[in-house]
């Protein structure tokens, strides 16, 4: 009977430290954006932007929604302002002072998140111009100078405590900013952004706990968009961020969702001047780091069962701005992490729906009541972007033709990797929680087999002679039947990490 209930109690024991192994991951954010000019810069080409503050501002709202500890450093213009009453005041200077001080901040509450027992995540978002300083490196734009290349690896990268670190940069050295009301508009051209290419090429060997997600270096060009009131890069990557991307459903969007994602939401858009290509490299030490944490999150609301029959959508908020867009494939179904008490719109191209979702609930797209909505024609380049971008439906099917296609190529970078469902993750650790019970179990019984076996030979009377026997025979079965257990448990659990 003891030994019954002492293998219980480990196997309890093992099944515990199984479902504890993920540890618990906090994100910590540093959010820039800079709408000026580069400082040193000499070429009037290079206009001042306007939406850089704007796509802070909705990045900075996203990772207050996933939960994260962020910073806010931007000049919010009148117009930003009455976009985000809510979060703008908590908006510093974009300045190089500022942000060696908030990483300062931020580490110490990373170590004291890791004192705790998490995982501490750190993200960097940049929106604003890319431009070259004083000394002809390659930086981003701030308000008393710029971030340099060195000043990214000294200040940021080689500073930052902790064992995760995600950049997100869209930057270009700019025009003025697109008005796509005909075709004559200018584009925003992207020329050749060395920073990104530097990082790109370094970050594997020398930070192989960065991961880098950037609009393209070369042979694309992007812009800011009057309909999103912000780059078209950033809010393609926060759409994806919130659940349109995670084409496994299981609440999170790792590197290859992303990547595949940003592809078909650009794949159909026609004119050149219009579409945006993207970097997208994960950390080397895990291609499976995930970007965004949606489920189960108590600071967001939850859309979900959106059906491939509502074409492409998007959701907006009662002050006008774009929250994401999306278009689901035949057969597939988005669901997406939205801002929580607040008036929302679910749009196509012809009709609306009105929702409110509380923080931490979900709501379901049947239950949505849909009406007409009017037709707004546009120019040339408008156009382009309204019947290109998300034409392409994305699911199961593009991410798997997505995946296999880079697989193919000599150069598939390590972002883009089949991902297992979230099924197979509780399979698999339940499977290792079973492993390891077993195997505990089966050393437990060997060591009584052991000391059955000592009893044995170092009695000479017949009845505890005896006694010892059966002891060791029925403890040796044990252990043996325990190990054997656990050896398949622990098969089972590697074949199925690798089932595709």
């Amino acid at each position: 009977m003891k030994r019954a209930v002492l293998a219980l109690l480990l196997l309890a024991s093992a099944e515990a430290r199984a479902s504890a192994a993920e540890v618990e991951q906090r994100t910590f954010a540093l959010v820039i954006g800079y709408n000026g000019r580069p400082p040193s810069s000499t070429d009037e080409s290079i206009q001042p932007l306007r939406y850089a503050d704007d796509d802070a501002l909705a990045f900075f709202q996203l990772q207050k929604e996933l939960g994260a500890d962020a910073v806010l450093l931007t000049i919010p213009d009148a117009e930003t302002r009455r976009r985000y009453p809510q979060i703008v005041d908590s908006a510093r200077p974009p300045t190089m002072d500022e942000i060696v001080r908030n990483i300062d901040a931020l580490n110490a509450r990373m170590t004291a998140a890791a004192s705790a027992g998490a995982a501490p995540v750190f993200v960097l978002f940049y929106s604003g111009h890319g431009a070259r300083d004083a000394n002809g490196e390659a930086a981003l734009a701030l308000l008393d100078g710029t971030l340099s290349q060195s000043a990214m690896h000294e200040r940021v990268l080689g500073k930052v405590k902790s064992q995760t670190v995600h950049l997100i940069i869209d930057a270009c050295h700019a025009e003025a900013l697109v008005r796509p009301r005909d075709i004559d508009a200018p584009p925003v051209e992207i020329r050749p952004q060395d920073l990104v290419e530097h990082l790109s090429k370094i970050g594997p060997a020398r930070y192989p706990n960065v991961g880098l997600v950037a609009a393209s270096t070369s042979g694309a060009s992007t812009h800011e968009w009057d309909v999103y009131q912000s780059g078209v890069f950033t809010h393609e990557v926060i759409s994806g961020l919130r659940g349109v991307a995670d084409v496994n459903h299981d609440g999170r969007v790792e590197y290859g969702e992303l990547a595949a994602f940003l592809a078909a939401a650009n794949r159909e858009v026609a004119d050149p001047r219009a579409r945006v290509a993207s970097v997208v490299q994960a950390p080397a030490l895990g291609v499976h780091q995930t970007l965004s944490r949606l489920r189960s999150r108590p600071t967001m609301g939850w859309l979900t069962g959106i059906p491939a029959s509502v074409g492409r959508f998007f959701i907006e908020d009662a002050r006008g701005n774009r929250i994401l867009d999306g278009h689901a494939e035949p057969g597939y179904s988005i669901s997406v992490g939205v801002p929580p008490d607040e008036v929302l719109f679910m749009r196509n191209r012809d009709e609306e729906a009105e929702l409110t979702v509380k923080a931490g609930a979900e709501a379901q797209f049947a239950t949505l009541a849909f009406r007409n909505r009017p037709l707004r024609p546009r120019g040339a380049m408008d156009t382009s972007l309204r019947e290109g971008l998300f034409l392409m439906p994305y699911g199961p099917a593009y991410y798997s033709g997505y995946v296999d296609r880079l697989d193919a190529a000599a150069d598939a970078p390590p972002s883009v990797v089949t991902q297992p469902t979230s099924k197979d993750r509780a399979i698999v650790w339940g499977l290792r929680g079973g492993a390891a019970a077993f195997l505990a179990a089966s050393a437990t019984f060997g060591a009584l087999a052991w000391d059955a076996h000592n009893d044995f030979n170092n009695t000479s009377l017949q009845r505890p002679a005896s006694d010892a026997s059966d002891r060791y025979k029925l403890d040796s079965t044990l252990a043996i039947s325990f190990a054997i257990s656990g050896i398949l448990c622990a098969t089972a659990s590697y074949l199925v990490g690798l089932r595709k």
